[in-house]
């Protein structure tokens, strides 16, 4: 054959080369796709670096804030629990030093340690006891008896009512 015949036979194009041509477009579109995916996913991992360091700075901020606000209220508590009376302890404390021959009625207290007590006493005697129990301990100060009146009865003639006033102090 002739060189001029075979220039005609021959294909320009073949199918070899379109499939190559196919393959390195989509080759080029696929890292084209992948270099726009990356980027998309670096902006929003700055994205998010960045609401990340925000937020980390505002809890600081926020446990700061609850830090003094925590101080503080365990300063008041603190504060409130040395000025607080048991008045438990103070009831018991006056049963336990108050003679067998005295009987209380009632109690009442106030919020600065004040007391005051109504009761019955075998006799006059008694309610003198009772005034050097209490005075003989540490935490009744200004032991006072306002009023003491005879109430007697058949049983016992001598029988005394009284009102007591005194602070406490543990």
């Amino acid at each position: 054959m002739n060189p001029k015949d075979l220039m005609y036979t021959q294909r320009r194009f073949s199918l070899l080369h379109f499939i190559s041509f196919a393959v390195f477009a989509g080759v080029f579109v696929f890292g084209v796709y992948t270099y726009m995916a990356k980027m998309t996913l670096d902006a929003k991992v700055l994205d998010a670096d960045s609401q990340i360091a925000n937020l980390t700075t505002q809890v600081d901020e926020l446990e700061a804030q609850n830090l003094s606000e925590v101080s503080l209220a365990q300063q008041l508590l603190a504060n409130v629990e040395a000025t607080e009376i048991k008045w438990s302890a103070v009831i018991t404390d006056l049963i336990a030093t108050t003679p067998l021959s005295v009987y209380y009625s009632s109690y009442s207290g106030s919020e600065d340690g004040k007391v005051t007590v109504a009761g019955l006493a075998d006799s006059y005697a008694a309610v003198s006891d009772l005034i050097d129990a209490l005075s003989g301990k540490d935490a009744f100060v200004g032991v006072f008896v306002p009023s003491v009146a005879a109430t007697g009865s058949e049983d016992n003639p001598d029988m005394a009512s009284f009102n007591l006033t005194f602070d406490y102090e543990e």
